[in-house]
């Protein structure tokens, strides 16, 4: 299915729109009337084009979201008001999810501006082969150091000194998952206007909002911009491991292996998994081009229920193809079932 998309630079937001409605929309021009642009928009695409109530939607959403310009005088007070609903808003997304409180701090833009050329090397195949020829190395002495690594494993983590020390590195090697995301995002034209620190079970960790990605047209750029975290995870696990095996062991070694720890099981297992609201599930939806596939896969469950048990005989609103019932069909028991192992 095809799906058109405004990236709202100035409110770092990103609007997705169908076929019907992005050709509406572009047919107005500030000369038009609204009569005017149904009129033609019918005529040019029959009845594929949105019917007067859509269009009042359509206008509605546009305004709600800032994203219609006119020769009016602005609404001061209704500007007031929109800005205390998105603040509250915030605030209450944060309430329902008090393990999981977003702090915004800084605008990172500038600063990944400057920096990027020294990084932009890092995003182009001798970037990759680099990188991949590391986590080769890494991969390599892990498999030879296999028995070391692993023995009495348990035990070595919920140590009360491990567990320090995993508490310690934690969101340094989060920030540089981060800062993955970000550049990632700014080489290939997107901005990143917000990072700062989620209150993650008490444990500060930093975050960046690198949505400007849902913009890009090319499905394996956002792809990209989604893995970037975990690949700068497995160089720093990599370049961990061959430290490890360099060293005697004592405190720095034990650094290194929590660092190991951090940066390639568990990033691999959280980050990486599909079934969990992290890179991996992202990754995903990019890649089959399903948007919010979690929601939308819950949806047809609800939907097949009350279709069968309560003999509901509603058209299915999301017009979802053959392919993408199959993902749903396959995705929500099995995120359902995944969250409650874990």
């Amino acid at each position: 299915k095809v799906w058109y998309v405004i990236d709202d630079r100035k409110s770092g937001r990103v609007h997705r729109f169908t076929p019907s409605a992005y050709h509406f929309i572009r047919l107005m021009d500030g000369q038009r009337t609204v009569d005017r642009i149904w009129k033609e928009a019918t005529g040019l695409m029959g009845s594929a084009a949105p019917g007067q109530e859509e269009v009042i939607q359509l206008l509605g959403q546009l305004h709600a979201n800032d994203l219609l310009r006119g020769d009016i005088v602005p609404d001061s007070a209704e500007l007031f008001v929109r800005f205390e609903k998105q603040t509250a808003s915030l605030w209450l997304a944060n309430l329902k999810n008090p393990l999981s409180i977003r702090l915004p701090l800084w605008d990172p833009d500038a600063f990944l501006k400057a920096t990027l050329p020294w990084v932009r090397p890092v995003f182009g195949w001798a970037g990759f082969i680099a990188w991949l020829a590391l986590v080769s190395v890494g991969i390599v002495l892990a498999a030879s150091h296999w028995g070391e690594l692993t023995e009495n494993m348990t035990d070595q983590i919920l140590a009360a000194e491990n567990l320090a020390i995993i508490w310690l590195a934690f969101p340094f090697i989060k920030a540089l998952h981060e800062m993955g995301h970000a550049y990632a995002a700014r080489a290939l034209g997107g901005e990143v206007h917000e990072m700062g620190i989620m209150l993650l079970a008490l444990m500060a960790v930093p975050y960046v909002d690198a949505s400007c990605s849902a913009g890009f047209r090319d499905k394996w750029q956002r792809a990209l911009v989604g893995s970037a975290g975990m690949m700068v995870e497995l160089a720093v696990a990599a370049i961990a491991m061959v430290l490890w095996v360099q060293v005697e062991p004592g405190s720095f070694r034990a650094l290194l292996y929590n660092v190991m720890l951090i940066a390639s099981i568990s990033t691999l297992i959280f980050n990486g998994n599909p079934l969990l609201r992290y890179d991996g599930y992202y990754i995903l939806s990019d890649l089959i081009e399903i948007p919010n596939l979690g929601f939308r896969a819950n949806q047809h469950w609800k939907r097949l229920a009350e279709r069968h048990l309560f003999g509901v005989r509603d058209p299915d609103p999301q017009d979802a193809s053959l392919g993408e019932r199959c993902w749903y069909v396959f995705y929500a028991p099995a995120a359902l079932a995944y969250r409650f192992l874990v």
